[in-house]
């Protein structure tokens, strides 16, 4: 079976990304500028003209790979009607039509990433990636048998790390190409202001417009302003009481809101040091029974406090839980609660350990530092809820490129 790619139905920044002819390639591009979909175009077919030797494609964990490249290259082989196996397990493709290998990698432990030699990589957002990846993906790309050997990377910059330094750098044979949000003719219009609506222009530079601004630097919550959030409200009748739960044994903490659909209203805060999550939920419910409760997602297997684990010791106090299964990037909380903010959604009083955390929650390393244990638990309680209530929804739009 031949596999011929359609250039002609490439945005132009595709097009010329494809193109390149250096060994490391990089495509740079805000949300739904295809860089994903380009990339297991990518991986397929170097898997093709490779075969049978092994391509590799990495993706920040596993648990994004799933919602990204796996989908993505399932897609597109369904599409194409090609024969292939996905070994879950195993986490790979193997293409029966032209006996292609494609091994899906985890990049949060880069170690796991060691093996025998194979004939290209791909990395997906390596910008919240660790560099020891590409340096792994270095070290295994070079079979001597193989027909195109290359390393290519997709993502949307997240901060001034080793990516920028990559991208500018004159000492390695690497092709660099930027594309825009808005040049995808394929996305609806309602979905292009939705970006610029939802963003700070700082955001927009690197969410839209695919710019290397250093988001992770500075205060985490930089929307948040003393004077603009800091207030009484006495305008909350008919709203409803929510919670917003971290879970940890030195200082167990909850935020107390009320909320209807447009704005939350912080006037409670509560921390119970040297304690479990039972001492948490008795007190709850004894101040706030029955009131729904936006948690920590881990809370469904961790165990703070008992052989249960946290999620079923709420439930049990008669606490509704709404989270999802797994929490979110933690850059997607931060930046839902940051919007609202912005928007004048989020109003606080009575809770100084929330508004410390607005002040003083840093970035460190791409992460929000926690090193002060003082700090970030009602932060996190926040978070968690906003996000929930509030999320900033990214749609995934597919069309064909071949």
């Amino acid at each position: 079976m031949k596999f011929r790619i359609k250039q002609k139905n490439f945005l132009p920044h595709q097009q010329k990304w494809w193109n390149l002819e250096n060994r490391y390639k990089l495509l740079i591009g805000g949300y739904g500028s295809g860089k994903t979909y380009i990339g297991a175009l990518r991986s397929i077919y170097l898997s093709y003209i490779n075969s049978p030797i092994p391509v590799m494609y990495v993706s920040p964990s596993y648990k994004m790979a799933k919602r990204t490249i796996i989908i993505t290259l399932k897609e597109i082989l369904n599409r194409a009607g090609i024969d292939y196996t996905h070994n879950k397990t195993d986490h790979e493709f193997r293409i029966h039509n032209w006996d292609g290998l494609i091994w899906v990698g985890s990049g949060d432990d880069p170690d796991s990433l060691r093996g025998p030699n194979i004939a290209a990589a791909g990395i997906d957002e390596p910008f919240i990636q660790k560099r020891e990846v590409f340096d792994q993906m270095i070290a295994r790309v070079r079979h001597p048998e193989a027909s195109q050997s290359e390393i290519f990377l997709t993502g949307t910059p997240e901060e001034l790390n080793w990516g920028h330094s990559l991208a500018t750098s004159e000492d390695i044979d690497i092709g660099v190409v930027v594309g825009s949000t808005l040049e995808n003719i394929h996305l609806p219009d309602e979905y292009k202001e939705s970006l610029l609506a939802a963003y700070s222009q700082e955001q927009i530079d690197a969410y839209v417009y695919g710019k290397f601004v250093n988001l992770t630097q500075g205060r985490v919550y930089k929307e948040f302003d003393r004077e603009k959030h800091v207030r009484h409200r006495g305008d909350l009748d008919g709203w409803d009481i929510g919670i917003g739960q971290d879970y940890n044994v030195d200082a167990m903490t909850s935020i107390i809101f009320r909320y209807n659909k447009n704005e939350i209203h912080i006037f409670d805060e509560i921390r119970l040091k040297n304690s479990g999550t039972y001492d948490m939920a008795e007190l709850l419910h004894e101040k706030y029974p029955g009131a729904r409760v936006y948690p920590d997602a881990t809370g469904s297997a961790r165990r703070s406090s008992a052989s249960q684990s946290d999620h079923d010791i709420m439930r049990q106090h008669g606490f509704p839980l709404l989270c999802e299964r797994s929490n979110p990037p933690v850059r997607d909380t931060v930046n839902a609660v940051n919007k609202a903010f912005r928007d004048g959604k989020i109003t606080m009083e009575n809770c100084p350990n929330l508004i410390t955390d607005m002040e003083r929650n840093v970035w460190r390393n791409g992460d929000i530092d926690k090193r002060d244990a003082e700090l970030t638990h009602a932060g996190d309680c926040l978070r968690y809820s906003v996000n929930y209530l509030m999320p900033i929804i990214q749609q995934q739009i597919r069309y064909q490129t071949w």
